[in-house]
């Protein structure tokens, strides 16, 4: 295993990866975001963690992206490229993705 230079990290992800998720794809998701991370050449800015269940099951697969405590929802493979574009490249929010930001009244359902 690698030992990552952190202090070059902007970006932390937590992929869940939990029973539901991955029910729904988030295994393939995990490896298709990472793949993109890698091909555009990020991967000392954009540090990744796969977890177990993050409790929001309904709502898979969940990514969660730090500083910014950020929790998209229904990451799908598919949906992959956009959520690096968008999120990781651009820094915007992805609203139509977005499940939950820190310290929001309520959440995006």
């Amino acid at each position: 295993m690698a030992i990552k230079d952190l202090s070059k990290v902007r970006r932390h992800l937590f992929f869940c990866n939990g029973g539901s998720c991955k029910n729904n794809g988030a295994e393939e998701s995990t490896v298709e975001i990472r793949r993109i991370i890698t091909e555009q050449g990020m991967d000392e800015e954009i540090h990744t963690t796969k977890t177990l269940c993050n409790g929001r099951c309904n709502d898979g697969p969940i990514v969660i992206v730090l500083p910014e405590c950020h929790y998209y929802k229904g990451i799908t493979p598919e949906l992959a490229p956009h959520f690096v574009e968008q999120v990781l490249k651009q820094d915007e929010v992805w609203p139509e993705q977005l499940l939950y930001e820190w310290n929001a009244k309520e959440m995006h359902i």
